[in-house]
């Protein structure tokens, strides 16, 4: 049966419209998905109907490039252009290990309302077919211009999501609809642009100046080994001496919005890629807000589809309790990265490093969630909350605490009791960190360590239905 699809190699000149493609990854030839039926030996830009789809070969790999190009119809979802995007996503996955990575540049007014209600078939089968995509393989996504609708849903499947500044607007319908239902008050410029998204919710998680600036930072996930620099001094010093101690050079920081309590970096140690969250050393202010466990979950997303080992590094007092973190869900999301952490595929390592109370000790990927190694560094202080605090509520029953005083004297600051119920493999010293995180890294591409026997006796946790195609993929990509 005759595909209606085909592929053509198309070259730099003589396509303006696919310069800003070409010039982006330096390359000088695209493999073009078209339509078959499509008489043209050389597809223009309307003939794409306003969404490229093409692959490429960038630095020695093959990767996936989707675009939309606003000024065909908006960049909106029809039959044919819908039909054309699912079926080259599925031609991807079933080519071998689910495809290579995908660059989604997304630019629409959504579904398009010239076609009537039979084309939301089509053009919504997008939103399995994605996400079904993601599930295999890293994609990125990147709003500019007018992102809305089912635009904006589709920008939200990509595990790291970039957005032009100063020139983006991202919402479920456009300043027209706004003003009709809502009057002429609503400030679509303001409130939908890309800085306001980026302030309020946790869609977009970084800015870029330029379309050229979101492929650069494509590019540096999908090789972070090339975009390591010596390393240069960070205005957070506590952070820098601490990264410093096992890192080639300066990582890439990630996700570099609000939330100053946590920060999180893709970086190297002996050229082998590690994903890394830290809350900044001995500031006090580290409560675990609900902006911090989003950026948590964004960041176990990226590493996921990256395949990547992972480290987190934890000085916090706690979980933050206020009424303004309730009422924003922060028990929700304590179970949403928490359940992230618990079916992480692969080798992930908690490091106490300073505070760990209360809900925040389960971002230290503790044993009993799978977590590979569980270490403290000396001098750090560990408990269901600050011994201080505890002595305080319980002096009003004198019954209560004396049992306090006589648990509290089992807990010597060397953390003996907790090396020796299992639930720490080791205190060390800063020194030691490095041969560490090298034990880490030597089970890059080995099989999934969950399969192994927990401690403790606890219930061996199930593998990650994609686990199998990324596990081969970092076999290959970081052997020795």
């Amino acid at each position: 049966m005759n595909s209606p699809y085909r592929w053509v190699t198309i070259e730099v000149d003589g396509y303006a419209f696919l310069r800003p493609v070409f010039r982006a990854l330096a390359v000088r030839t695209l493999r073009l998905f078209t339509e078959a039926s499509d008489p043209a030996t050389c597809p223009d830009r309307n003939s794409q109907g306003g969404l490229v789809t093409a692959v490429t070969e960038f630095q020695g790999r093959t990767v996936a490039i989707a675009w939309s190009d606003f000024r065909v119809d908006g960049g909106c979802y029809g039959q044919a252009n819908s039909r054309r995007f699912a079926a080259f996503l599925r031609q991807l996955r079933h080519e071998g290990d689910g495809g290579p990575p995908l660059l989604y540049v997304v630019s629409s007014a959504g579904v398009s309302l010239m076609q009537g209600r039979t084309v939301f078939s089509d053009a919504f089968q997008l939103w399995p077919e994605l996400l079904a995509y993601s599930r295999e393989q890293l994609v990125v996504t990147c709003a500019t211009g007018k992102c809305l609708g089912l635009a904006a849903l589709l920008y939200g499947l990509g595990h790291y999501r970039l957005a032009v500044a100063g020139r983006t607007h991202v919402n479920l319908t456009g300043p027209e609809v706004l003003a009709l239902f809502f009057g002429e008050g609503v400030d679509f410029q303001r409130e939908a642009s890309a800085e306001a998204v980026l302030e309020h919710t946790d869609l977009i998680h970084e800015l870029v100046p330029s379309i050229e600036g979101a492929f650069a930072r494509w590019k540096s996930l999908l090789n972070p080994a090339a975009h390591t620099r010596p390393a240069v001094p960070d205005e957070d010093a506590a952070t820098d001496a601490l990264l410093t101690l096992f890192l080639d050079g300066t990582p890439l920081e990630l996700l570099p919005g609000p939330c100053p309590s946590l920060r999180v970096f893709l970086g190297t140690r002996r050229g082998r890629p590690l994903g890394i969250f830290i809350n900044p050393p001995r500031r006090t202010n580290n409560l675990i807000t609900v902006r911090a466990l989003e950026k948590y979950a964004a960041g176990l997303d990226l590493f996921r589809a990256l395949c990547l080992p992972i480290v987190s590094f934890l000085d916090s007092p706690g979980v933050d309790p206020r009424f303004e973190q309730s009422n924003a869900g922060n028990i929700r999301k304590m179970l949403w990265v928490g359940e992230k952490l618990i079916q992480y595929p692969y080798r992930a390592m908690g490091v106490v490093n300073g505070r760990c109370f209360g809900g925040a000790s389960s971002l230290t990927i503790p044993k009993v969630f799978g977590g590979w190694r569980a270490l403290a560094m000396r001098g750090s202080v560990i408990g269901a909350m600050q011994g201080t605090i505890i002595d305080q509520l319980l002096r009003q029953s004198p019954r209560l605490h004396e049992q306090w005083l006589q648990t509290s004297a089992t807990q010597d600051p060397g953390l003996e009791d907790l090396l020796a119920s299992g639930m720490l493999d080791a205190v060390i010293d800063p020194h030691e960190l490095p041969g560490e995180i090298d034990r880490l890294l030597s089970g890059a591409g080995a099989p999934d360590p969950r399969q192994e026997s927990p401690p403790n006796g606890a219930p061996a946790l199930p593998r990650d239905d994609t686990g199998s195609a990324a596990t081969r993929f970092l076999a290959r990509r970081f052997a020795r």
